[in-house]
């Protein structure tokens, strides 16, 4: 029999008690998951008046002391505890403590003296420490007090004590519960229909001390004691007493039809477009458990993770329903500005065209609708991180307005190069809990490894599912051609999918095309509905790749996308595509402008598209709309970054896009393997491999960058609570479960940075307290790494005279943000050389001698020159063809093509934003104007000259092809276009172009004048 008493005490009689907030519910909570669990057993709730002495000893009684041989013991206290060890109920009196508590040695001799068979004792409270601890402040502190949980011992007797002997425990403002109990709430509520206690009790104490961390304390629960064979405990379900207790947590609950949603308030009109969207389907499983158990439709933040093609993503559109349908507004966030531009033009034909919805989005283009943002006039905004933390930081109250942030692709956080952004964007919000701001947050994650606390970290809960509406099936091929793969039943096996004698070397060399060509030949003989997705580890692999199999699979024509594609500005890239196309193959780059992606993912995913093979960079893996029905990964690791193989979960997350729903009946994918020991070790690793756990970006070694960084998100802090500060981050959230002196190491070298950047005028004092000079702010709000926001202060101290924008654009080649750029350059012989003496032509040897400075050695110093006159020509208009010859030292070792011309111009562009505000605050009237700066970031985007920039007035986004085609016509504005014979423009735009125009125009283009 299971015998239990659960007490709490928030209020005391005793009017010099401080009263706790979260005691009582630790009680019930616990009370009724129990009695909703096992209604049979032996229970005892005292709370507040009713947990007097008299009735916690009696209660103590019927359990310990009633208890037979074959019973099992659960008590729960929560409530003040005292320096030397009492726990202090209702009635206790501050003037005659011993008298009116209990002491642990009173409490241990009941143990002792049960004939239970097994015991647990959970006490929630603190024996030392002060406010706002579960101490109290006015009991007397005993000299040379040792630990008094060591007479609880023997076998069969389990004390999980909130705290050391010495040190407090804490509560959770916004949770109302104890750290300890809230820990042991999250553990025991579960589905599993057993949970072993003492196996689960690191996991406890780790969650109590990292939780403990972020509030800036320190708190290490004790877990004393043994059971022999284990305390097992019954997993714990929420019933009627639960939700009777906690009314809030009762949802509605809805079935697979849609419709149902208008419990929630949903309007009929968006429901009924939802319907037609699903082809008159409903909600899926994954879909149904967001609503009904996480309920995300009554405001609990979540975090999703789920294989692509689940449908995880309407669970956010969902939730932002629910939002603006109260009156608040919705932002998404998104990694990639592909991908905010993809979702922008989904949702406004959805929800702005169709339902009358505000869309608008923030991606650092010129056509943002920042100003909108700032004034709250929208109801879906659509981010990446990097804008939204931007904009956030400059104007923290336009979080007040969001009642939901939806995350997109959150296990970003693990990226070596994006993931502080996510992490500093995440930990930004959870410290507006602090100031009362709490917008709903729905994380939305591919399939990982183990959540690794993420979940507890962010204050959400968590759903989790495998399930995939077309399943998968995974395998491994070698160069003999036999499949090795797991099937939808998870039974392994091996097939001869591929004839020897159809795999022949095809070039001087063994190469993947070897296989490639009768794989693909093979998987579309016959199955007409069949799209294949090749990845590719760099770009010319893959261009190579649809090259040859537009070539030797003879598919029909993809003339829609053909007719589709711009024609203006053409690069190397523009003609091979076509030539691809011709063949019904094609590849998607950064050597492809967005709008000729853009074609090609819509002629891809059409289901009546005649692009049948699609060779990709793994750029198409991040959430890009272009599910195949077969995925094949030539490769297993990436290029340009020493080789590092894929992780499990990036294999699983490119494996995800095979599966075309209502297409196949299963997806497939497919690595490709040289032999057969090859193909037993990618199957073992990537096959039956599980993706590894989620971790955090954070590295002591750039421990300045996130200081700064997360200094530029609060006004003032005492520079004692810096630590606390790293203590928030997932990095610091996770650092404390895993290195117990993490916080005294820290300790030790935060004063060495605070102390740096008070040298550098980056932080002032003021008494103990700490702030971020205007310098510090421009910095720590920058995209500037805290070295390079020195190494470029540095620079700007040589400086003399009045700077323009462009002379601020070359300086930036010298942050090591832009040397960490790929630049090919060929370091051998002299072709390289001639860079600095062209750039010191064009910009002056005085300027150019700003990007000796800092360089590792002269092949860095080529590239910076190199850079500063690639993106030159770049926004003076020179045409791509030519830029990507000029600037091709080797076809092999130094090719520059019209995606590395994008990635210099994207990446100063960036960049360049962040520098001007700190020239701003050091250079000051020698500064560069800002409107300058603000033309030049136009050009920077669009490629094009200053004396163009009037066309970009236009409403419409034209190519870089058509404002330069438009440019050299001697048009330079919008009137000089209204005013252009339409004879002259039918030479100059296409059809589709001219049509979008005429809609805009005050008179009909067709009308001539």
């Amino acid at each position: 029999m299971l015998r239990s008493a659960f007490i709490g005490v928030d209020k005391y009689q005793d009017p010099n008690i401080r009263e706790l907030g979260g005691a009582r519910r630790d009680a019930i909570a616990l009370w009724a998951l129990f009695s909703d669990t096992l209604p049979d057993i032996h229970l005892r709730l005292l709370v507040n008046e009713d947990a007097t002495l008299e009735n916690v000893r009696l209660a103590f009684d019927e359990t310990l002391g009633a208890a037979g041989r074959d019973d099992t013991v659960v008590l729960s206290i929560s409530c003040h505890g005292s320096h030397d060890h009492r726990i202090a109920v209702y009635n206790t009196l501050i003037v005659a403590l011993s008298e009116t508590t209990i002491s642990m040695s009173d409490l241990a001799s009941w143990f002792k003296a049960s004939r239970a068979k097994a015991i647990l004792c959970v006490l929630d409270c603190c024996f030392s420490g002060a406010a706002p601890a579960r101490v109290l402040e006015e009991s007397p502190v005993p000299r040379g007090m040792t630990s008094p949980f060591l007479e609880f011992s023997g076998t069969g007797r389990i004390l999980l004590a909130a705290s050391k002997f010495d040190e407090p425990a804490f509560e959770i403002p916004g949770d109302r519960h104890g750290l300890l109990t809230k820990a042991l709430l999250e553990t025991l509520e579960t589905e599993d229909v057993s949970v072993s206690l003492t196996a689960a009790a690191d996991r406890i104490i780790d969650r109590v001390r990292m939780e403990a961390a972020r509030l800036g304390v320190t708190q290490t629960p004790v877990f004393h004691g043994y059971v022999e064979g284990g305390l097992t405990l019954p997993g714990l379900r929420r019933g009627n007493r639960f939700f009777d207790a906690f009314p809030e947590a009762r949802g509605r609950r809805v079935t697979e039809n849609i419709l149902d949603l208008t419990a929630f308030g949903m309007p009929t009109e968006l429901l009924t477009a939802w319907k037609q969207q699903f082809n008159d389907g409903g909600l899926n499983s994954l879909q149904l458990t967001a609503v009904n158990d996480s309920r995300v439709l009554d405001g609990e933040s979540l975090l999703v993770i789920a294989p692509t093609t689940s449908g995880k993503t309407f669970v956010g559109e969902m939730a932002a329903a629910r939002a603006i349908q109260e009156g608040r507004k919705a932002v998404f966030l998104f990694p990639y500005k592909a991908l905010v531009n993809e979702k922008y033009d989904q949702f406004t034909q959805l929800y702005g065209d169709r339902l009358g919805m505000r869309v608008i989005r923030c991606s650092g283009d010129y056509q943002d609708q920042t100003g909108a943002f700032y004034r709250g006039k929208y109801d879906i905004a659509l981010l990446t991180y990097e804008t939204f933390l931007s904009l956030a930081l400059r104007n923290p109250a336009l979080l007040n307005a969001i009642g939901l942030v939806a995350v997109d692709e959150a296990q970003f956080i693990t990226d070596p190069h994006r993931g502080i952004v996510v992490e500093l964007l995440l930990t930004y919000l959870l410290a507006a809990r602090e100031r009362g701001i709490r917008p709903q947050l729905v994380a939305l994650s591919a399939v990982i490894g183990d959540v690794n606390d993420f979940d507890s970290w962010l204050g959400t809960k968590k759903l989790i599912s495998t399930e995939r509406p077309v399943p998968l099936v995974e395998g491994v091929l070698d160069r003999d051609g036999r499949l090795q793969t797991i099937d939808t039943a998870d039974r392994p096996k091996i097939e001869q999918l591929l004839p020897p004698r159809e795999v022949v070397q095809r070039r001087a060399k063994p190469s993947s095309q070897d296989v490639i060509v009768p794989l693909v030949t093979h998987l579309l003989r016959g199955n007409p509905d069949e799209r294949v997705i090749i990845f590719r580890n760099q770009r010319g692999s893959a261009q190579g790749c649809a090259a040859y199999l537009a070539r030797d699979l003879g598919l029909v024509p993809a003339k829609r996308a053909i007719d589709s594609l711009p024609v203006g500005d053409p690069s190397v890239s523009s003609n091979n595509l076509r030539q691809c196309l011709e063949g019904g193959t094609a590849f998607h780059t950064s050597n492809l402008s967005r709008e000729e992606r853009v074609v090609i993912e819509r002629e891809y995913r059409s289901r009546d598209g005649n692009i049948r093979v699609l060779a990709a960079t793994t750029t198409v893996a991040a959430g890009i709309n272009t599910p195949a029905s077969v995925v094949i990964l030539a490769e297993q690791e990436f290029l340009g970054e020493d080789g590092r193989p894929f992780t499990i979960a990036e294999y699983k997350n490119m494996a995800g896009r095979a599966g075309r729903l209502g297409y196949k009946e299963e997806g497939r994918s497919i690595i490709l393997a040289d032999n057969s020991n090859q193909r037993d070790f990618l199957y073992n690793k990537y096959v039956l491999g599980k993706p590894e756990s989620l971790r955090s970006s954070f590295i002591p070694a750039h421990i300045e960058t996130w200081i700064l960084r997360l200094l530029a998100q609060v006004q003032r802090l005492d520079r004692n609570d810096v630590v606390r500060l790293l203590a928030n981050t997932y990095g610091g959230y996770l650092a404390t479960k895993t290195n117990l002196r993490w916080r005294s190491e820290i300790e030790l070298s935060v004063p060495k940075v605070i102390d740096e950047m008070i040298d550098v005028g980056f932080l002032e004092t003021e008494d103990q307290f700490i702030r971020l000079t205007l310098l510090g702010q421009a910095c720590g709000r920058s995209s500037l790494s805290f070295h390079s926001a020195i190494r470029l202060v540095k620079t700007l101290k040589g400086w003399q005279g009045p700077m323009n924008a462009e002379d601020l654009l070359v300086i930036i080649q010298s942050l090591q943000e832009s040397d960490d750029i790929y630049t090919p350059v060929m370091k051998r012989g002299q072709a390289e050389s001639r860079w600095p003496r062209e750039a010191t032509q064009r910009f002056g040897g005085g300027l150019i001698r700003f990007l000796q400075r800092f360089a590792a050695d002269q092949w860095a110093y080529f590239a910076r020159c190199k850079r500063a006159m690639v993106i030159r020509a770049y926004i003076d208009g020179v045409p791509m063809q030519v830029i990507e010859l000029d600037a091709t030292t080797n076809a092999y070792q130094g090719q520059i093509t019209a995606g590395t011309v994008r990635q210099f111009a994207d990446a100063a562009r960036f960049h360049l934003s962040s520098a001007f505000s700190i020239v701003t605050l050091l250079l000051l009237e020698n500064a560069p104007p800002e409107k300058d700066v603000e033309s030049l970031l136009t050009r920077l985007e669009v490629g094009i000259p200053l004396g163009a920039l009037g066309l970009v007035a236009l409403p419409i986004f034209l190519t870089r092809g058509e404002y330069l085609d438009l440019y050299s016509a001697g048009i330079c504005s919008v009137s000089d276009l209204w005013n252009l014979p339409v004879e002259s423009l039918q030479k100059l735009l296409t059809p589709t172009r001219l049509s979008q125009l005429n809609s805009i125009r005050p008179r009909p283009i067709a009308d001539g004048a």
